[in-house]
């Protein structure tokens, strides 16, 4: 007998000698703890081959610890997994295989190269990769996935190289694929039709595919059931046609969640607080020009890689070799230190909260008191600090920003993503700037963390900040912004005065079709 979570997630039972069922990814009673932190309980739930099941959760639910589990990476304490019949230890984790958000392919390599790593022994002469180009291409037509086998990796677009890692999946044997956010750095244009290929590889091809995703829309678009983990625990699966996008968020989060809003300023911006003059960084940005006013949050939408890391890099003091001016309230400032940014009013959270944001292995305490260290009360006389005002100003932020910690001192690193952009924003927001640049801060984040960073950006826009929000989420952009420029190619290609924005011309504007735009 196979434990199942019926819709109303309640708990029944399967027959597992009934027609059909064997087949499939069939999981029963997982449970996995680390310590004393459960973080599985009784996880049961079937994915049949032939369909598209999304699964959904916040942060810390229990996605990654599950995957890792399917994937043989992470055996459970508890329950137990088979694959069309046969246990994972058996060999059913070979017909699983995930494609992770970040792709695995040497960049320097072709197609076929990447396809033959690992694989095979000494040098591969070019009748085997003639093979395997042969092998890739006739796939590639099965599964409507096109695919040049000879071309170099590095050449490929973000979603060429989806593709790749897709069909490499495929051509190793698997028949079950765990997509992690597969559309999280896709253009929009793009995202339609990774869906709609994900679409087909299910139904023509019969793949069972398990969609990893924050975007409730997809879900709707591409998902034949989904399911939600919430504390670890599977607290809903239906069928999709029985769903709404506000269901499926308040079966996350366990209360209404409000992302569908538009949060447009309710007052009239005020003066100039942020100018770009002709801010350029060679091979990355050119001729950039823009302006943010007091209380004014301006967006620049754009598919990850056409600038905006340069863009960020330039507004924190980064970039060495860029160009141009970078005025503040009217005052140009010295773009090469970043402490003469900081002190000019500028508070800077950066895309990557792990790497630039916070320093994994210290304390929660330091790590907000990083931009303090020469400041009273935290800096005291003979270059010494207060550990006191530290600790302190650790916990008025961390009750303030409601940050899930053991204690002040706990590790940034083992923080969850929504948790660890709590932190990162509690540290440059009690410095009250008034230039806040953002990039990409709901990336990787559940809908309850998001709607969190969307009203703390909105209630600083409010008190008189002027906001740059630099993202390639267009949910985003288009709840936020009160105008929107587009970055292509280095470039402002496009720009949207006013609300409430449409969608279609912004992404295609991203996806470098200007006159769609115009």
């Amino acid at each position: 007998m196979v434990t199942a979570v019926s819709s109303a997630g309640t708990t029944g039972t399967l027959d597992s000698e009934s027609p059909g069922l064997a087949d499939g990814v069939v999981m029963n009673g997982i449970h996995r703890s680390f310590g004393e932190n459960v973080v599985l309980r009784d996880v049961s739930l079937h994915v049949r081959p032939g369909e598209v099941y999304a699964l959904l959760g916040e942060n810390g639910a229990g996605k990654s610890t599950l995957m890792r589990i399917l994937t043989g990476l992470l055996p459970p304490d508890a329950g137990a997994i088979t694959v069309d019949g046969v246990s994972l230890a058996d060999g059913g984790h070979n017909r699983i295989a995930m494609v992770h958000q970040h792709f695995m392919l040497v960049p320097s390599m072709t197609v076929a190269e990447n396809f033959l790593l690992g694989r095979s022994r000494g040098v591969v002469g070019r009748s085997r990769l003639r093979r395997m180009g042969e092998e890739i291409a006739a796939l590639a037509d099965d599964a409507g996935l096109a695919c040049t086998p000879d071309a170099r990796v590095e050449t490929l677009s973000v979603g060429e190289q989806q593709r790749v890692e897709i069909l490499r999946a495929l051509h190793l044997g698997a028949r079950y694929l765990l997509l992690d956010e597969p559309t999280a750095n896709l253009a929009p244009t793009e995202i339609h039709s990774l869906l709609a290929q994900v679409r087909r590889l299910a139904t023509d091809l019969g793949v069972g595919i398990v969609l990893i995703t924050h975007h409730l829309e997809e879900v709707i678009e591409a998902a034949d059931r989904v399911g939600v983990l919430r504390g670890g625990t599977l607290v809903s699966e239906r069928p999709v046609s029985d769903v709404t996008t506000a269901e499926l968020a308040r079966d996350m989060v366990g209360r209404d969640v409000g992302l569908g809003i538009r949060r447009a300023a309710a007052e009239p911006a005020g003066h100039c607080m942020l100018e770009l003059v002709s801010v350029s960084v060679p091979g990355q940005l050119g001729d950039v020009n823009l302006r943010v006013r007091a209380g004014e949050l301006v967006a620049v939408a754009g598919v990850e890689g056409n600038g905006q890391s340069a863009l960020e890099d330039v507004l924190s003091g980064l970039a060495a070799d860029s160009s141009g001016a970078v005025c503040i309230d009217e005052r140009e400032i010295d773009t090469s230190s970043p402490r003469d940014l900081r002190e000019a009013g500028v508070g800077v959270v950066p895309a990557d909260r792990y790497t630039r944001g916070l320093v994994k292995s210290l304390g929660i305490d330091t790590n907000l008191a990083i931009d303090s260290y020469t400041t009273p009360p935290v800096a005291q006389r003979w270059g010494r600090v207060s550990r006191n005002a530290i600790r302190q100003r650790a916990e008025r932020i961390i009750a303030a920003l409601s940050v899930k910690a053991p204690s002040p001192r706990t590790p940034a690193g083992t923080l969850s993503g929504g948790h660890a952009q709590r932190v990162v924003l509690g540290r440059v927001l009690d410095g009250e700037p008034d230039v806040l640049v953002v990039a990409q801060p709901t990336r990787g984040l559940d809908i309850g963390a998001t709607e969190f960073v969307w009203d703390t950006l909105v209630e600083h826009r409010s008190r008189g900040a002027a906001i740059l929000l630099i993202s390639s989420d267009l949910d985003e952009v288009c709840s936020l912004a009160d105008r929107v420029v587009v970055l292509y190619r280095g470039r402002i290609v496009a720009e949207f005065d006013e609300g409430p924005f449409d969608r279609e011309a912004i992404g295609s504007a991203m996806g470098g079709f200007q006159e769609a735009a115009a």
